[in-house]
């Protein structure tokens, strides 16, 4: 048997307010449905028994009647293939939801309750669903549970956080560890909610994320994926596809390595090869302190940029020689910093660069910035 898996698709996500002006925004919203369409289409050539979709397939507070009609449109056009769905926090099952409300095609079955709930997928495997009942499920859906000795495999689907060394850096919803999963017998468990993919464990996983299919922000980076699990016997196998079409990159540059904007230009192309099918976003901060006599045009090194970038937004944090003299005539311990170190660039012309670079970290440091090293 092979499953087609899948999560955080997060269809109708605004994206207005993560700095995109609202053609931008629609371009993405609209990239989220064809990347649907794509999903489905690659389980139907790949034939497999099953597509399974661990929750937040749309953002259920915004998600418009024209996009759960696409949704439904698109899971009947791969009938008889079943659709399983684990709602999310995002997509939370409820008497008002969007999945109770709407009228799904037979192919598709929707998890109702936050316990786990079993479905057959074969006379010998067990898929066992989970939905969310509301936006923040903050208890463990599967306390004091086991699947029934009755030697099938039995296969978790599940919109949750892993609490344990393969958390990610997001809110905590229906939390688990991975040996959670196994005392509760589970042979495979087919997750949603970290936007990143990775595999738990890493060498022989017994569970995985697959990540969004798209990256939604500038901080999620990694592999974004949808996976073909295939189960043979007591054994499985997983296959990981990349999906993502769009990337958003941030990028460092330190401008006192850089004589004109130009050069500035070809770093970063030249520091960004791997760039998105479809779209590209770039998060570029400028940092350092320059020559005297180095002038940069910004403006110039935006227009430079969108040509191959759908979206610049350059961060001017340089520190240039006017700015260090009101700095250096601050009574403050950072004022005293910055008045040894133009000191030492007075005299010092050997370990100029270096005096240069501790006064970048060291002013980022002063303001309590991340030093990017």
């Amino acid at each position: 048997m092979k499953i087609f898996h899948f999560s955080d698709l997060h269809l109708d996500t605004p994206f207005s307010s993560n700095y995109f002006d609202i053609t931008l925004a629609r371009q993405c919203r609209l990239r989220l449905r064809r990347t649907l369409s794509k999903l489905l289409h690659f389980a139907q050539q790949h034939k497999v028994d099953a597509v399974t979709i661990a929750g937040d397939l749309f953002e259920g507070d915004r998600v418009s009647r024209d996009t759960l009609h696409f949704l439904a449109e698109n899971f009947a056009k791969i009938a008889p293939l079943p659709v399983y769905i684990a709602p999310g926090n995002h997509d939370f099952y409820g008497r008002n939801s969007a999945y109770s409300r709407h009228n799904w095609p037979g192919n598709v079955f929707i998890f109702k309750r936050n316990k786990p709930q079993p479905v057959e997928l074969s006379d010998r495997i067990t898929l066992w669903g989970v939905a969310h009942n509301m936006p923040d499920e903050r208890k463990s859906a599967l306390t004091d549970f086991h699947v029934p000795e009755d030697g099938k495999m039995h296969i978790l689907l599940l919109h949750g956080s892993e609490t344990g060394p393969f958390s990610e850096a997001r809110a905590v919803h229906m939390p688990f560890a991975l040996q959670d999963l196994q005392n509760c017998g589970f042979n495979f468990s087919l997750l949603g909610h970290y936007h990143g993919a990775r595999d738990l464990p890493e060498n022989s996983p017994l569970a995985l994320y697959p990540g969004s299919p798209q990256p939604l922000n500038f901080g999620e980076t990694g592999v974004h994926s949808a996976v073909v699990l295939s189960i043979e016997e007591e054994s499985t196998n997983i296959k990981a596809f990349s999906t993502e079409t769009q990337l958003f990159h941030t990028l460092h540059l330190d401008i006192a390595k850089y004589s004109n904007t130009d050069a500035l230009a070809k770093a970063v192309f030249e520091n960004i090869d791997d760039l998105g099918e479809e779209a590209n976003f770039l998060r570029l901060n400028l940092t350092g302190v320059p020559e005297r006599q180095q002038r940069f045009e910004l403006d110039l090194l935006h227009q430079q940029l969108t040509e191959k970038f759908d979206y610049v937004k350059i961060r001017d944090e340089i520190h240039n020689e006017n700015e260090l003299d009101d700095l250096a005539r601050e009574p403050t311990v950072r004022g005293a910093f910055v008045r040894q170190l133009k000191e030492m660039l007075s005299v010092e012309q050997e370990d100029s660069e270096l005096i240069r670079l501790a006064m970048k970290y060291g002013l980022q440091a002063f303001e309590e910035d991340k030093i990017n090293i």
